[in-house]
């Protein structure tokens, strides 16, 4: 059948008919195309079976020229009066897509998948909550946690983008996801944006799906048009996957405001505020500036890089108990430091917890424990590495000093520590070996990284000697900083949100148009104190309150717009103590803002040991995490904090020390009769605190 043209009609039409228009030539495809069917109360919206993809693809084909021809805007078009038999189904219209595009709204506005009552709700979440605790307990051994946790790895600090130049985040974000997420049987997408210091503004965003190891890499964010701005944030957008799209690979989204954040988010998590340096300092920072030093015991990315190319990069990382540069993967190394440069003058006159070239560290992996050789922090300046070795050359001018604090994105090279005579110091006479990624240019046969038919993604660590420079009988001596020798040091900071969407429990295959948004997420700002002689529980809590209505709860967007509107009705989330709960609130502030200052009346001890897993043996001590809960559709977050229970005469007896736990049954410091500490044995000492 040719589609009808419309360009004689619609040369008379005014805008005010084009509606009318569009509807008349719809109906006449569908009475064209489709037989006479006896009236239904209620017309689905699933096309019928008759429809094969082929007609499904011409209507579409005319729909898109009648659109073009009629010029609508997009509210009249999806307003017009479309016959639902008309609707192609998922499968015809992802062959006829020309590029994948982001996912849109939901098709049916979302809501909860059941009501239950009061008792109901407060049964089942106990339940759960009492399943999350076995998990816990039993550690890697689960299969599927319950409680699902969304941890984002990133750099510290990140450096400006000028002009045309794109400085991309290095390392890149990593979002690992441990549990499950909506819609199982088809991985969600994750967008994330570089939101700007007044918290409006996006200069850059990036769409990824997770792999098969529940991980996402967001390689090519960057830092743009941010003026005199001094940080930004991360935002991470978790979306509802759309039937059909193609590869996320490159694609992009056009702005902030676009259609996939406003309609297929259910969930986002900001990152704390990332400070922004122009460039790294190559002079000694001072020691008020202490935000620009790397700290010991920090985790900490290390990445190599030839002739400044950005594919050229390397990470240090540690896969399958072994360190290697990849350029795919990096990890998060803790510190540990073995010795640390005594200062020897103002230069060395920072806080005791920063860095200082000299100092002795070894690079653990928390996750397999995999660790370097004792390393040397060596200061790289000018195409040289300087040696911490005591000498009369470089005391004397701070730019070229080897000691001083150890700086955010600074080059430096790692010497393995060959021990002198004295103890932690260098021995300037013993051969000299750097952390190398790869084998090193100057060697006879070497191959360069790029120079190999197929690129090589992983190449082997290992420690190799570095040409001298040339350098006076009376200086210290140096050594020639090629690139394979030189790591960028940058420090490495996190944000985790853990949740158990309850509603999705249980479904093996939840449709996309179920659950409502996860966010905004619950934070404890300060942390909570615990009264003693009202055995009562403080703390400010942000987005304590949240929307009653399930129709303002559909995307964050919506929900955070709803709470700030006058007039909207808002319910508090309810505070749990592991099952226990919901806690009784003992002040109830208003939401008069974002942040709510809140006091819950604890249960009394007895509840607290009741509530442990191992009630079969003697009670010494109890930990329940402390949660926030959605009544509306039994959301569960997790506030990242504990309260401990103990027994501290059990704690020191344990110990083996009988005396002091003599001495602390005789002072009776523990927990009186409000925490309902005489309805325990007698001879336990019991305190509760938080964690």
């Amino acid at each position: 059948m040719e589609p009808h043209d419309p360009s004689a009609s619609t040369s008379a039409t005014t805008d005010s008919d084009a509606e009318a228009v569009a509807s008349r030539y719809m109906e006449e495809i569908a009475a064209r195309l489709l037989p006479p069917a006896e009236p239904e109360p209620a017309r689905s919206g699933v096309p019928e079976a008759e429809l094969d993809s082929t007609t499904a693809a011409s209507l579409e084909k005319f729909m898109a020229s009648l659109k073009e021809h009629l010029q609508l805007e997009p509210g009249v078009w999806e307003s017009a009066s479309t016959p639902s038999a008309l609707s192609a189904p998922a499968s015809a219209s992802s062959t006829v897509s020309a590029a994948p595009e982001a996912p849109g709204p939901a098709p049916a506005p979302r809501e909860r998948a059941h009501t239950l009552s009061e008792e109901e709700h407060r049964q089942r979440t106990s339940e759960v909550v009492r399943e999350h605790m076995r998990q816990e307990a039993q550690g890697a051994s689960v299969a599927v946690p319950v409680m699902t946790k969304i941890k984002c790895l990133h750099a510290s600090v990140a450096q400006k983008s000028y002009g045309s130049e794109k400085r991309f985040l290095c390392p890149p974000p990593l979002v690992q996801v441990t549990g499950t997420l909506r819609h199982a049987p088809q991985s969600p997408l994750l967008l994330m944006q570089v939101q700007g210091e007044d918290g409006d503004s996006f200069s850059g965003e990036q769409m990824a799906a997770l792999d098969e190891a529940q991980q996402a890499r967001f390689s090519e964010l960057h830092v743009t048009g941010t003026g005199k701005a001094k940080c930004f944030r991360l935002q991470l957008h978790l979306l509802t996957p759309r039937e059909g799209a193609g590869p996320t690979k490159r694609l992009r989204l056009g702005n902030s405001e676009s259609a996939a954040v406003r309609g297929a988010s259910w969930a986002s998590f900001d990152s704390a505020p990332i400070g922004i340096i122009s460039k790294p300092s190559k002079r000694i920072a001072k020691a008020r500036n202490v935000s620009a030093h790397i700290t010991k015991d920090a985790s900490v990315s290390l990445f190599n890089r030839i002739n400044s190319q950005t594919y050229r990069t390397k990470y240090l990382c540690a896969q399958d108990g072994r360190l290697s540069a990849q350029s795919r993967s990096w990890t998060a190394f803790r510190l540990v430091l073995l010795s640390r440069r005594a200062a020897s003058g103002p230069r060395d006159a920072v806080d005791e917890s920063v860095l200082t070239y000299g100092s002795v560290v070894v690079l653990v992996d928390p996750e397999s424990g995999a660790a370097t050789d004792p390393l040397v922090l060596c200061k790289v300046d000018r195409g040289r590495i300087y040696p911490p070795v005591d000498g009369p050359s470089m005391l004397d001018d701070e730019d070229l000093s080897a000691w001083g604090a150890v700086t955010q994105m600074q080059k430096v090279a790692l010497m393995r520590f060959v021990p002198s005579s004295e103890g932690w110091t260098i021995d300037p006479h013993a051969p000299r070996t750097y952390l190398c990624a790869g084998p090193p240019p100057h060697e006879a046969g070497a191959v360069r990284v790029g120079e190999a038919a197929e690129e090589a993604h992983v190449l082997p660590l290992t420690f190799s000697p570095a040409r001298p420079a040339a350098w006076e009988p009376n200086q210290a001596p140096l050594d020639e900083a090629e690139d394979a020798f030189c790591w960028t040091l940058v420090s490495i900071s996190h944000f985790e949100y853990a949740f158990i969407d309850v509603d999705m429990l249980g479904l093996q295959s939840p449709p996309a148009s179920m659950g409502l948004a996860l966010t905004p997420f619950p934070l404890v700002t300060t942390m909570p104190y615990y009264d003693a002689p009202t055995h009562k529980l403080a703390m400010t809590v942000q987005n304590f309150f949240y929307v009653r209505e399930s129709a303002a709860l559909q995307t964050p967007r919506e929900a955070q717009a709803a709470m700030r509107a006058a007039g909207v009705p808002l319910a508090s989330l309810e505070v749990w103590l592991g099952p226990l709960g919901p806690l009784a609130l003992a002040s109830a502030p208003g939401p008069s803002s974002d942040e709510a200052e809140i006091a819950v009346q604890l249960p009394p001890l007895r509840a607290f040991l009741d509530a442990r897993l191992d009630r079969d043996r003697t009670a010494t001590q109890c930990t329940l995490p402390l949660l926030f809960v959605r009544g509306h559709d039994s959301t569960i977050y997790h506030s990242g904090r504990h309260i401990l229970c103990q027994d501290l005469v059990a704690v020191v007896r344990a110990a083996g020390d009988p005396g002091a736990a003599q001495a602390l049954q005789k002072l009776n410091v523990g927990l009186g009769e409000p925490a309902g500490a005489h309805e325990l044995p007698p001879g336990s000492v019991w305190t509760l605190r938080v964690v």
